[in-house]
């Protein structure tokens, strides 16, 4: 796998270097192939005079530190972000232009996040705070389990420093604004990792949203979020034979009909701990559908579902996979129209138990269910 630095950067171009010489000194080592910067019309300026070309601080601090794989940054790797008038972005001082980064920022990211081979490490030491912020709430959306974020910590007399881009194997001497001559040896960088939380999986395969806007995939996120933590009520309504979640309404077939409304109505009318006044972790309920049992939990489904289940199964050996099946398909449908998938969709049927002994069951907890 490759490592692909992307670093946010201001008027100051030494975030970068200080970045990649910050990686190189890790425990272990990390050598990006790729450096992408992120940043203004005149960011981009300063970046492309003083880190790169032949004599660049990227230049020499490959000549220096010698880094295998070099890391590859060209003057298409330095990205000049755009304003809300689509123009290069000078500054990032308005609401507008604080959205039209936001979008760019979160639209890079899950374009980088979609190459299964790299691994990114992603730097928020420069430019603007909000930029900083942007970028982490990017990568909080779209960020893999091994995607890194980081802020860069150098010397307070050494930050920002026009003449001072990574520590060099030989030392030397820079000289500060008020005029002070400082040895490079002096210099402390130091990499924070920043930990953040990941919520990939709450957003999805949405590309319809992810083309869209920054604050449309967070208000997609707290959606997701909330139904996960306090779900939507449920209702069955028997007479017009079909199932509401929240303002959604449920079209099923006859089978998968029958299959949900049996799982609805164990849980509504026969909870096997009515002492309990949440389910929790309790999967009392959750009926067994095995080579062994699969006659008796078709007979039962079947009394609280009123409808039938399976008409093509031919015995033990047929039955647990056709019920397996329909249950998937049951699920995707319930998917389909909350918009989560897998254990992140609380409406959906859910096994517990080992192979031999698999229970099934209404994930919602019992509080959520409401009669009709």
């Amino acid at each position: 796998m490759q490592d692909v630095l992307i670093a946010l950067c201001g008027l100051t171009p030494q975030v970068v270097t200080e970045t990649l010489w910050a990686l190189h000194h890790h425990t272990p080592p990390i050598h990006p192939t790729e450096v992408w910067i992120l940043t203004t019309r005149e960011g981009a300026k300063v970046c492309r005079s003083t880190l790169l070309g032949k004599n660049g601080a990227l230049a020499r601090f490959v000549h220096d530190h010698r880094p295998t794989p070099v890391p590859h940054c060209s003057s298409s790797h330095v990205v000049v972000l755009k304003g809300s008038d689509g123009k290069s972005l000078d500054d990032v001082r308005s609401e507008q232009d604080n959205r039209a980064v936001a979008d760019q920022l979160a639209e890079f990211i899950r374009k980088q996040a979609e190459r299964a081979d790299v691994q990114l490490h992603c730097s928020v030491a420069g430019g603007r705070k909000t930029m900083g912020v942007l970028l982490a709430g990017a990568l909080q959306l779209f960020g893999r389990a091994e995607d890194r974020l980081y802020h860069v910590l150098v010397s307070p007399e050494f930050e920002s420093l026009a003449g001072f881009f990574f520590p060099p194997k030989t030392p030397t001497w820079v000289t500060t604004k008020n005029g002070q001559r400082l040895q490079t040896t002096q210099a402390r960088i130091e990499l924070a990792e920043l930990p953040y939380v990941r919520l990939r999986g709450l957003i999805g395969q949405t590309p319809s949203i992810t083309a869209s806007s920054f604050g449309a995939l967070v208000a997609l996120a707290n959606q997701r979020l909330r139904l996960w933590h306090d779900p939507d009520p449920l209702s069955l309504d028997d007479q017009a034979k079909r199932v509401q979640i929240g303002d959604h309404l449920l079209s099923l077939t006859p089978a998968l009909m029958t299959l949900y409304r049996a799982f609805i109505r164990t849980k509504l009318d026969h909870c096997s701990r009515p002492d309990l006044h949440a389910c929790g972790d309790c999967t009392d309920c959750y009926v067994p559908f095995t080579k062994e049992t699969w006659e008796t939990s078709k007979r039962l489904l079947e009394a609280r579902g009123a409808g039938t289940l399976l008409p093509m199964a031919k015995g033990p050996d047929d039955a647990p996979e056709q019920f397996r099946s329909l249950v998937s398909k049951l699920n995707k449908k319930l998917d389909d129209a909350i918009g989560m998938a897998g254990s992140q969709n609380p409406y959906r049927i859910r096994s517990a138990g080992a192979k031999k002994d698999t229970t099934y069951g209404l994930a919602l907890d019992k509080t959520k269910l409401v009669k009709a």
